[in-house]
């Protein structure tokens, strides 16, 4: 069967399974609709502030940030809510008063805190990544499969128009068979790339410092390690792929379900250091083929280095010079019929290139086929509540793992220095043993995940 046919087909029998509203009685909670849901928030400040509004529409019992100083705004909106450092200790007191939680750690503490959460039976909303390793990805995965919780990773943008059009379009191949994606970020915006340890920092009095290392190897803080810089440091950040690429990768791994990739490499890298992730990577992914599409390549670009201004859009007569240029972020689409052009990083603003090229597509019209999103944090809410099936959130982590896990194979190849190949089934990276050390880490004592 030809792909177009396959298309055709997939398109007909409305295979847009993950996108579409599907509801089945029996996989539904009992929580009443009208009832409210009983949260708890691992981390008050930075992204665990854009979460604190789920608690407001429903009831804060438990709040848990290692930084006692950036409790006092949740506390303010939350004046009844119990008061954590630790979440081990809030989920061991609190858990059986929650129904749901939301984690927005740093990355290395992400597993550790949800995976406790799920093993209680909790709801949990998850900031991207979903996780620092590949290792924990594929738990997070498994885990929230077996408890039939709802979940929802925080890439906003997967809720977006934009997101579903990339899908409708090249599901339906509009570009014809995709060949390569090039995906680029302005980031970071945070210090890394450097070889030397920073000067040491004195940590406040509100501060656990033990506590927020949690799972990672044991360090004396530094400057630049906390908060937010932490992003990109090795042992607790997953550099501009973890960061972004759950956003800016979002259409790409959702328009063409690679599943997992057959291998990455780096292709050029600045800053490469033992301590942080490098100033700048180009990073290199082989896809193979599925049921409806041909195997592709994928590319992530950091910071210093994009990938060439296509002749599509520098030639174009149709767009002003100053549009002729790759700005923050985006990804190019290389079909075998045309290209697909996606500006930003959360899928707003797709068109196809030259400008011709989408005036002659906006004519020839297209019916939207994946309905729209009720809003990220709100498909969270009502799988938590029982309207609809744990797997409803179109982000879930069964979505979300699969992707994390191919992005953090850039990283094992990374550290690896040299080109991998993996085997998803076995989580093993095949050609290179000392790589394997990178897919999976041992926790400190007391940090383990919680599998069952």
């Amino acid at each position: 069967m030809s792909n177009r046919v396959s298309r055709r087909n997939f398109l007909k029998q409305g295979a847009f399974a993950g996108a579409l509203i599907l509801t089945a009685p029996g996989l539904v909670k009992t929580y009443a609709a009208n009832n409210k849901l009983n949260f708890g928030f691992v981390a008050t400040g930075g992204r665990g502030g854009a979460h604190l509004g789920m608690g407001k529409a429903n009831t804060c019992v438990a709040l848990c940030d290692v930084d006692l100083a950036r409790t006092k705004k949740a506390q303010e909106m939350f004046p009844q809510a119990k008061v954590y450092q630790d979440y081990r200790k809030m989920f061991d007191e609190m858990g059986s008063k929650m129904n749901a939680c939301a984690v927005a750690t740093p990355d290395h503490h992400h597993a550790a805190a949800a995976t406790r959460a799920m093993s209680l039976g909790l709801h949990v909303y998850c900031e991207k990544p979903l996780t620092w390793s590949i290792y924990e990805a594929r738990v997070m995965a498994e885990l929230a499969k077996k408890k039939k919780v709802a979940t929802q990773m925080g890439n906003q943008g997967h809720a977006n128009q934009g997101n579903r059009r990339v899908v409708e379009w090249i599901r339906a191949g509009v570009i014809g068979d995709v060949k390569e994606v090039h995906t680029w970020t302005n980031r970071p915006v945070w210090p890394q790339g450097y070889a030397e340890l920073p000067p040491k920092q004195d940590v406040p009095p509100s501060l656990n410092w033990d506590t927020w290392i949690g799972p990672a190897p044991y360090r004396e803080r530094r400057e630049n390690m906390h908060d937010f810089k932490w992003r990109g440091w090795l042992d607790y950040g997953t550099g501009t792929i973890g960061d972004m690429g759950c956003h800016t990768w979002d259409c790409v791994w959702w328009s063409l379900d690679p599943k997992a990739p057959l291998s990455a490499e780096v292709i050029q890298v600045e800053g490469k250091n033992s301590i942080t992730h490098p100033q700048s990577v180009h990073y290199k992914w082989e896809f193979g083929p599925n049921d409806w599409r041909p195997g592709f390549t994928a590319h992530w670009y950091s910071k210093n280095w994009k990938p060439p201004l296509p002749d599509e859009i520098k030639n174009d007569p149709d767009l002003p010079d100053k549009q002729k240029q790759l700005k923050g972020s985006g990804n190019i689409f290389v079909g075998t019929k045309g290209k697909l052009f996606v500006e930003g990083d959360y899928g707003n603003s797709p068109r196809l290139i030259p400008v011709k090229a989408m005036e002659a597509f906006k004519e020839k019209g297209m019916p939207e086929k994946i309905p729209a999103s009720p809003g990220h944090h709100e498909e969270f809410l009502m799988a938590a509540r029982g309207e609809k099936p744990w797997d409803y959130p179109k982000s879930n982590f069964t979505y979300g793992g699969p992707l994390v896990e191919a992005m953090l194979l850039g990283i094992v190849s990374l550290q690896a220095g040299e080109k991998v190949t993996w085997d998803p089934k076995t989580l093993k990276v095949t050609n290179c043993p000392k790589a394997n050390r990178y897919v999976r880490r041992e926790p400190r004592k007391g940090w383990e995940l919680v599998t069952a």
